[in-house]
């Protein structure tokens, strides 16, 4: 795998999007296909297909229009038609700041990456679950 400065900014104009509230960026950047993921913090945040695009936009609106996700630094790789991102991005909220955890798999369909896994958590202790 080698270092991908184009999977990564385009994980930082994902990041632009949520801020702008430009929606019309998942449907350039998300594929719908059957295959595609998305996993979010709350237990009943899994999307797929189409649904994916649909969730985010869906979370965009619920969030006033705005979700201001500030990068942390991000490390892009690909290898032929796959690469992957990681971030550790602080989502920037009127209550506060929450830094979260978010990876993303890409694809390459016809000449143009497009996010086929996207996966968001928040980090707890290893106590937190368990008691």
């Amino acid at each position: 795998m080698e270092a991908s400065p184009e999977l990564r900014a385009l994980m930082l104009g994902f990041y632009e999007a949520l801020a702008n509230g430009d929606t019309s960026f998942f449907d350039r950047h998300f594929s719908a296909g059957d295959a595609a993921r998305g996993v979010g913090t709350d237990p009943e945040e899994w999307w797929q297909g189409s649904r994916v695009a649909a969730a985010w936009k869906e979370q965009l609106k619920a969030m006033g229009g705005s979700m201001p996700l500030v990068a942390g630094e991000p490390e892009a790789y690909a290898e032929g038609t796959v690469g992957w991102v990681a971030d550790r991005p602080t989502l920037e909220l009127q209550g506060g700041a929450v830094r979260v955890r978010l990876t993303a798999v890409f694809h390459q369909e016809e000449g143009e990456w497009k996010l086929v896994q996207v996966h968001g958590s928040l980090g707890v202790p290893n106590e937190a679950p368990t008691g």
